[in-house]
């Protein structure tokens, strides 16, 4: 397997680690990290009707970026009165292709549909559950390039715990695969592992920290990883709107120096 640490975004992203831990010893008496919170971290396994609305900016390395617009809504639901057992929702992007020295583009993405369901709920203990998608070949031709360019399915399941009230930890572990193998792009075979930790700081923020290692199984197995830290925000009297932003350090030369992330949700 081929890892190459770049030891600039390992100490940056240590250093917010620390930060997280620490600052979550000072967190306001009677805090505690809350659905919304879960969700501002994107935790999967916590369900909640929701509406948002991001982006991501990728420095691609050698020169260029890539922007990605992204609208998502989600709608939970259930039986005997809850709402948070299922949910179905979609992914569409709107993506910037910015190629060093070369002509800008912009269109629409590749849509993704998701279903997921929760099986374990306690709100003050274990949350599990399982999710999939179906992300579909529909980018714009003018953004094709850094479009998916195949068919391809994810499916996948993880747990959630809070440690203590300020402090929660989620897992996650998903395998994706293409249906076709793309024009360009190839056959996809591959495994995804996520390690997140959430601390709560005030009433109103959070920080996170996740941990992501993604083995790709076509050819000869290689192995990349990420660290991004974040921070979310919950606003207004029922907070029902959520700020968050992030930073994904690649620790590995796959040709992406960062991505910065931000956005909002809407709770209903």
């Amino acid at each position: 397997m081929k890892i190459l640490p770049r030891l600039s975004s390992v100490a940056a992203a240590a250093g917010l680690a620390g930060a997280v831990l620490t600052t979550s010893a000072v967190a306001q008496s009677g805090a505690s990290v809350s659905d919304e919170d879960l969700l501002l971290a994107g935790n999967p396994v916590i369900i909640k009707s929701r509406v948002r609305v991001s982006d991501e900016f990728t420095d691609v390395g050698g020169g260029g970026s890539r922007n990605k617009l992204i609208l998502t809504g989600i709608y939970g639901f259930g039986f005997n009165g809850r709402d948070r057992d299922f949910a179905l929702g979609f992914e569409l992007p709107i993506l910037e292709n910015h190629p060093a020295g070369g002509h800008s583009d912009w269109g629409v993405g590749d849509l993704k549909l998701r279903a997921g369901q929760v099986f374990v709920d306690d709100p003050g203990g274990w949350r599990a559950g399982w999710f999939g998608e179906a992300e579909f070949d529909t980018a714009a031709e003018q953004v094709r390039a850094i479009g998916n360019q195949r068919t391809q399915m994810a499916f996948g399941g993880g747990a959630s715990y809070p440690v203590w009230s300020i402090f929660t930890l989620t897992s996650t572990v998903q395998y994706g695969w293409s249906l076709d193998n793309g024009e360009t792009t190839g056959r996809k075979a591959e495994w995804e592992a996520h390690l997140t930790v959430s601390a709560k700081v005030s009433a109103c923020v959070s920080l996170n920290l996740d941990y992501k290692a993604v083995v790709n199984t076509v050819g000869e197995s290689t192995l990349t990883n990420t660290l991004e830290p974040s921070v979310g925000w919950t606003l207004g009297e029922n907070k029902n709107l959520g700020l968050f932003t992030s930073l994904e350090l690649p620790l590995d030369d796959t040709g992406t120096n960062w991505v910065a992330k931000a956005g909002a949700i809407w709770f209903f």
